[in-house]
């Protein structure tokens, strides 16, 4: 989904959506909204075409059905769209718990004031006083309905919350890798997305290179023949921590898959990346693991590496595969070493 609707287009969106979920047997939530958002719209016809024969048929749309036409028509079809809305609903949340709270204090303060005026004209004007007393009642009534459904919107504030963080903690679990903690190929590629659009937008004039590093750890099969697994990830996440420190400030480190490793650099010279490349390889090879059941410390662990700069206008993958046949080149020549990308590598 996108959103690039103009302000006031969206606000119809929002009044329409709003009235709508009123009429529902739904809470009102994130979920909720963003169906009926959806819904008025216009944008959608599947998802209208369902709501539509699911109303005709249950008059209202319930709490199972709602959540079901979120997972078919909205969530499966743009994470991205769904957070966006979601934060959406959060800010009219947000809006209507003020102007609500704000309605409260002014009602009040009305009490308050029809209530000194009926004082005072009870000693001269009895029957204007019953009326004013029976505008005080009305008022009070008025005031308790508001300060009950400021209750329910703070509760559903609460639990729109929580509801926001329960998704980002569910979409940074999904891009993190659970052994090392370094996010995953799917973070990376979504890192390495935003990092060159940045590239291809603004022009490499105004720019400094990015570069990327691709690593992995050499002989790791015969690594986890002679030690095992558990040894194995023991590598794996001291490899991980290693890369993590490298220029962590602004480069982003990632678990690739298996032993293979991605470092982004992004404003950094081919010469700065070589440097670190080299300053990881050192570092690699001079760690020194304990092996829990041998009783002893395995060191001589190495990796190879493969650096290459950005080309303006090239897609990710031909930057990775660049990047990659780096790498080939450094376990061709012995590994343990860190091979900068040339032109003659793509033939």
């Amino acid at each position: 989904m996108q959103y690039q609707v103009s302000k006031e287009k969206s606000a119809e969106y929002l009044r329409l959506a709003i009235n709508h979920m009123t009429q529902q047997d739904t809470a009102f939530h994130p979920v909720s909204y963003a169906v009926w958002y959806e819904y008025a719209s216009g944008e959608h016809a599947k998802l209208m075409e369902e709501m539509d024969a699911l109303i005709a048929k249950e008059k209202k749309l319930n709490e199972k059905n709602t959540a079901r036409l979120f997972d078919k028509h909205i969530a499966k079809i743009d994470d991205a769209g769904a957070q966006a809305i979601i934060d959406r609903f959060g800010q009219v949340m947000t809006d209507i718990n003020h102007s609500t709270s704000q309605a409260g204090k002014d009602t009040s303060h009305f009490q308050h004031a029809l209530q000194t005026w009926s004082d005072e004209i009870k000693q001269f004007d009895q029957s204007s006083h019953h009326a004013l007393q029976e505008i005080l009642t009305h008022t009070m009534q008025m005031q308790g309905s508001i300060e009950h459904l400021q209750d329910k919107l703070v509760a559903s504030t609460d639990e729109m919350t929580r509801l926001q963080n329960e998704i980002s903690r569910a979409r940074q679990e999904a891009i993190s890798d659970g052994l090392t903690g370094l996010i995953n190929r799917k973070g990376f590629d979504t890192a390495l997305g935003q990092c060159l659009s940045a590239y291809q937008h603004t022009g490499a004039k105004l720019l400094k290179p990015a570069c990327l590093l691709i690593a992995d750890i050499d002989y790791f099969k015969k690594i986890n023949d002679s030690y095992g697994h558990l040894f194995g990830d023991k590598v794996i996440k001291a490899v991980a921590q290693i890369l993590q420190q490298a220029n962590a400030d602004q480069g982003t480190a990632a678990r690739y898959g298996g032993e293979e490793f991605v470092l982004l650099l992004p404003d950094t010279p081919i010469e700065t990346a070589t440097k670190i490349a080299e300053d990881i390889r050192k570092k690699v090879e001079g760690i020194s693991i304990k092996h829990n059941l041998a009783h002893t410390e395995v060191s001589h662990i190495t990796i190879s590496l493969g650096v290459t700069p950005y080309r303006i206008g090239e897609s990710s993958e031909a930057f990775i595969a660049r990047a990659d046949q780096a790498l080939y080149a450094s376990k061709a020549k012995g590994r343990n070493q860190v091979t900068v990308y040339q032109e003659e590598m793509a033939a």
